[in-house]
């Protein structure tokens, strides 16, 4: 089968999300939310939810849940911790999950992918379903038998999407989504990332964390922002084989167009783990430190009982205060978002809000700037450049 493209006006936007009438807010952080709050989180479908806060945290300003049943239905496994990094580029948010009820088993080795695609205002530009027929299928399935982890919007209806599979040919890695087919664009040869976990596009490239055997770090692949099949992908921060690398953000500190500053989130609890910064001298990627959190948002480089890793991340950063972060943490349930400032006195970090039992927080990104509701042009995959591009 062909993907389904389910354009959806405005007006419809609570048939996919509960509560998205109030828009989102420039300069507010949007996170991804899993669970219910009723059912203990496994690797059965369990509900999506967007919620909006303020960067000083306290209590969500709005949650947007997507439907959990029905013709919109959008669910993700409770359970998969590489699964629900949400994005927010170009002035669009961009949500993947299954099209699969609640309580669907194992739900991430579905291949009823799907992509929603919001605008500002909070309403849905796009409903995209990927296609079902498996690896062999005509269309493959991208990401057939195993996790999709991660999109991110470049328009309305056209997007890029990463994850990893299971059987032949692989269809993992990344994929883009033109508005009418998707493409396998990053290359499935020896030696090249097939198993990606979330995307980012900064500095007019994109990018795609990897914790592989090909190679562990942020992996640029193709050229810009390719579109076509084959594109060959680069290691361009070699993490070592120990990291787990989840979410990320780059910076250009010196306006030369050149990304020289970076911090990444590592999953892992043990030394090394947590967020890491990393800095470009000489052409080549070095680490600065290594942080892990404890329950509290003390610091420590060393390895110590209560202290967690770190999975999504977004940021800041500006030559006066230097680096503003938010990150999740890596509870299994009731986990936290928490504030990090590298600034020229030092690195400290606070929590701002706990997920609550049965809930766990993944993905999370900093709201853009507020663009007008889309026009039809725009739903039609014709307009989309849609208002200023926000820098990543």
């Amino acid at each position: 089968m062909r993907p389904t493209l389910v354009l959806a006006g405005v007006s419809v936007a609570t048939a996919i999300a509960s509560s998205a009438s109030a828009g989102f807010t420039a300069g507010n952080l949007l996170v991804q939310r899993m669970g219910d709050g009723t059912t203990t989180l496994g690797s059965a479908g369990t509900q999506i939810s967007l919620l909006e806060f303020a960067r000083s945290g306290g209590a969500a300003i709005q949650t947007v849940n997507f439907a959990t049943s029905g013709a919109n239905q959008q669910t993700d496994s409770g359970s998969a911790i590489s699964n629900g990094y949400f994005n927010v580029y170009n002035n669009y948010v961009s949500v993947g999950g299954y099209n699969a009820p609640s309580g669907t088993a194992s739900v991430s080795l579905q291949n009823t992918k799907v992509v929603t695609v919001l605008g500002q205002d909070g309403a849905t530009t796009s409903r995209t379903l990927f296609p079902t027929g498996g690896p062999t299928g005509t269309p493959p399935s991208p990401f057939s038998g195993s996790n999709f982890r991660s999109s991110i919007a470049t328009g309305a209806n056209t997007f890029y999407a990463v994850g990893t599979s299971l059987g032949t040919p692989n269809t993992g890695g990344a994929w883009y989504f033109n508005g009418a087919n998707f493409t396998q664009i990053s290359s499935t040869a020896t030696g090249q990332p097939t198993n990606l976990r979330n995307v980012e596009i900064y500095g007019g490239q994109l990018y795609a964390t990897s914790a592989s055997s090909a190679g562990v770090g942020i992996w640029a692949i193709g050229a810009g922002l390719s579109t076509t099949a084959g594109q060959t992908s680069s290691l361009a921060i070699n993490m070592g084989s120990t990291a787990n690398p989840l979410g990320f953000v780059m910076f250009d500190t010196n306006s030369d167009n050149v990304l020289d500053l970076a911090y990444i989130s590592d999953d892992r609890s043990s030394v090394g783990g947590g967020i890491q910064k990393w800095t470009l001298n000489g052409g080549a990627w070095t680490q600065s430190w290594a942080y892990l959190v404890s329950s509290d948002a003390s610091l420590s480089a060393s390895a110590a009982t209560g202290f967690a890793g770190l999975r999504g991340l977004t940021g800041t950063w500006d030559a006066v205060n230097g680096a503003q972060l938010f990150a999740t943490t890596t509870e299994a349930s009731n986990n936290r978002i928490i504030s990090i400032v590298d600034a020229a006195s030092g690195v400290s970090a606070s929590n701002l809000a706990s997920a609550g039992a049965n809930y766990a927080f993944r993905g999370i990104d900093l709201n853009g700037s507020a663009v007008p509701a889309p026009s039809a042009l725009a739903l039609l995959g014709m307009a989309g450049l849609v208002g200023s591009r926000r820098r990543r």
